[in-house]
Order: structure tokens, then sequence, then C-alpha cells
């Protein structure tokens, strides 16, 4: 069978990002960055809730999210780590981070490792300077420097027995591979994992049931799977020239859901910044384990 790509929205993200499937919910999440916006998409009945948080923010710019065990997301955001109430639209402090860091810098790709850790990592908007740093944050702790002089931090994903941590920097156009210690929430060894093929950029990431590593190629309009290796096993075209993020849902965690953006497209493109489906691929992903508030 081969794969089938399904458009689920009606809207247009300026830059959709972080899907994080919440399966005590059933529902599928995702955020329109630079908008401040948080989506939750119910698979069910196809509804979509959408809650603004641009006033309680500030303006500043919502880099990812992850579900928690309390009705709350955890957010990376520009300036630190946030409480988000998708009820009422609150948003409050938890820990300030890259105070001493350019201005633009901002939080960007992350997700919680299987103790409840949210790592993020931040990326510098100028898109040349290495000012980017993955943080790991923890309740009741500081946000922890756990890897610097990046400049476009994503991909963050870890293997099926976690004792593995992947990171890209999307425009080295590189994605590296850690040891990783899930009990003590530490990283070593880094080397190189993968090249994404030009002209596509790694983005955000996921790993499936079998080890192997998909992101999506931003510039490269598809979703790439690379094997445990690193060696790239297959590329899913896309009706967008931009796809930013790809991550396993669904009951079954069988749909590779994909989000996209338009503030770098053309009018040729009319689905770009939709949430997109990809059903029929004959694998499944890894549970998204969610941060201890």
């Amino acid at each position: 069978m081969r794969p089938q790509i399904v458009c689920l929205t009606s809207f247009a993200n300026d830059l959709g990002e972080s899907l994080h499937w919440d399966a005590g919910r059933g529902r599928l999440l995702w955020i329109d960055a630079w908008a401040g916006l948080v989506f939750a998409y119910d698979p069910a009945t196809g509804a979509i809730q959408r809650t603004d948080f641009a006033a309680a923010l500030g303006g500043r710019p919502i880099g990812s999210i992850a579900s928690s065990d309390t009705e709350a997301l955890i957010g990376g955001v520009r300036g630190g780590f946030y409480r988000l109430d998708m009820a009422t639209g609150d948003a409050r402090l938890l820990a300030p981070v890259e105070a001493d860091r350019p201005a633009s810098n901002r939080l960007n790709d992350g997700k919680c490792d299987g103790a409840g850790r949210f790592w993020c990592v931040s990326i510098n908007t100028d898109h040349r300077t290495p000012s980017g740093a993955l943080w790991r944050f923890a309740r009741n702790q500081n946000p922890r420097l756990m890897e610097d002089g990046i400049i476009a931090g994503n991909g963050i994903a870890w293997s099926p027995d976690k004792r593995s941590m992947y990171l890209a920097d999307s425009f080295r156009a590189e994605i590296w591979k850690y040891d990783f210690d899930l009990e003590q929430g530490e990283i070593a060894d880094r080397r190189l994992f993968a090249q994404t093929p030009a002209p596509g950029l790694p983005d955000g990431a996921t790993v499936d049931a079998d080890g192997c590593y998909w992101t999506a190629l931003f510039r490269g309009g598809a979703v790439a799977q690379f094997d445990p290796d690193g060696k790239l096993m297959n590329s899913i075209a896309l009706p967008v020239a931009n796809p930013t993020m790809c991550n396993f849902g669904g009951a079954d965690l069988d749909i590779l859901y994909v989000t996209s953006a338009s503030r770098f497209s053309d009018a040729a493109q009319p689905q770009a910044g939709h949430l997109f489906a990809i059903e029929g691929l004959g694998v499944r992903g890894l549970a998204d384990a969610k941060f201890q508030m």
C-alpha cells in the first residue's frame, strides 16, 4: 500500500511546529510559533481547539510544547520555560533562560525524555551565528546547559531503548547522535549520525518503534527516513516545500503527522502552512513522554 497524504486543516499556519501526541486525551498538539498559538486536534471528531497565548507571553514566540502530568503544558518560549494553560490562555514563567545570549536567540525544538525532563534547543534567527544551546529543564531545578555552539537547533528524539539521543543543527544540515543516560539525564560522545540531502535541511523529527529516524526536510519538500545506522531509507514528497516537523500519533501511533510553514512560501503552494497526515506507512511510532510539572 502506498502512503496516503491527507491535508487536515482549512487554515494555514505562519510557522507550524512542535507536534506532540497527547495519548491520555487522544489529541494532537502543535503550535504556530511566531503567532503564539497552540492547537489541539481531535482525530475522532476533526475538531480543532485554538488557544492564543500571544498576550500572556507579551508577543514572545513559542518554540515547542509538551503535555504534562497536570492539565497544563510545558512550553519553551523566547526567554524561558513557561507553564501554559490551554483552558484560559494564561502563561506563567517557570524558569528564565538565555538572558545573556543575543536578542536574536529563541528557544526552538523541545521534547520530554522518559524521565519527564524537558529538553529544548535554541536557534539564532539570523541563521548564521552559533549562539544556540541545548537545555535540560526539570521540576524544581534550574535549566542546565547541555550543548553549545548551535546555529539552529532541531530534531530532538530518542531511540526506542532510550540509550541514544538525536539532535540536529538545521543550517549545518547535520543530525548528531549521543549516548544517553536516562537515569542521570546525561549525554556523551556526540558524533555525526547523518547529513540530509540538499536542498533539504533537518527540522523537527521523531523515531519509530524500529529505531528509524524521521525528519521533516525544510526546503526539501519531503520527510526523510533514516535507518538506525544513519542510512537514508526513504523520502516521501509533500505538496509543500517547507515541512517543519513530523511525529507519529493516533490510537495505534501509526499516522505520521507533519506541520509546515507558509511564511517562506509563494502562491504556487496553496497548502503551505497546513497540517498533514501520512497514512499507510506500515510502521508505528513511540509514545511521547510528558513533563513532570
